[in-house]
């Protein structure tokens, strides 16, 4: 393979062990790593490579970013797992150890996958916009809770914002027929199957096979949206009578 591999990172990686790792195995491979400098700075560092292999080393912000830089470009997308959530990687790999993946993708030829469009934003995992796009918001205006493993703390921001959250009308149309109108607790559009450090929104959901997977809880008591967050942990959200 002729490109060049570039990994952007945040600079609160840089001389960590994961840096160190890196290092290591690219020895005798061209490469670079290039660290951002401030919000959305990677969506320019991966508009300014040509015919590289981009390594996005973090979290699903900073996938989010290096996608709007690289769609429609000769570059290559690599996923090493290095931040809060890491959920996109849940979906296409079965490891989430980064040298692992690192080390196999050297191996390994690009595959084409699926993008949702919103706008003129590229969604590579999953789409919210209702009370999971509120939780998403706000997930890091709270404090985090020690030692509690990282989808809690998402159920633990939850908690705390659903006294403060109102439901919204909801209309969506697909091929010019509405498929969906009143309000909604959960619109998710998934390409990928996971979000909020592990939930399972998208069960059948597949970045190659060319559908959104549409998931909806419609309004409920505020009382049951906790029992909905157990399903979704179990992964058997479709278990919902509604």
């Amino acid at each position: 393979m002729n490109k060049k591999h570039v990994f952007i990172m945040k600079p609160n990686l840089k001389d960590t062990k994961i840096e160190t790792m890196i290092v290591s195995i690219m020895q005798g491979y061209h490469y670079e790593i290039k660290y951002t400098k401030y919000s959305r700075h990677a969506i320019k560092i991966a508009k300014e490579c040509h015919n590289c292999r981009i390594y996005a080393v973090g979290g699903d912000g900073l996938i989010h970013e290096i996608v709007q830089g690289i769609v429609g470009s000769d570059n290559e997308l690599v996923v090493i797992p290095a931040g809060t959530g890491n959920d996109f990687i849940r979906s296409i790999a079965d490891s989430k150890d980064p040298g692992v993946l690192l080390r196999k993708s050297l191996s390994l030829k690009a595959q084409p996958i699926d993008l949702i469009k919103a706008n003129d934003i590229y969604c590579i995992n999953v789409l919210c916009c209702a009370f999971d796009s509120d939780i998403a918001n706000n997930v890091h205006n709270y404090r985090k809770i020690k030692f509690l493993p990282k989808t809690l703390q998402y159920v633990n921001v939850l908690i705390k914002r659903i006294s403060k959250y109102r439901f919204y009308p909801t209309k969506v149309i697909s091929n010019n027929k509405v498929i969906y109108n009143g309000d909604l607790v959960v619109c998710a559009f998934c390409n990928g199957r996971y979000f909020g450090g592990g939930f399972e929104i998208g069960k059948d959901a597949n970045v190659q096979d060319g559908f959104i997977d549409l998931n909806f809880v419609s309004t409920l008591s505020k009382r049951l949206i906790l029992y909905y967050i157990f399903l979704m942990l179990k992964k058997r959200l479709d278990l919902g009578k509604l």
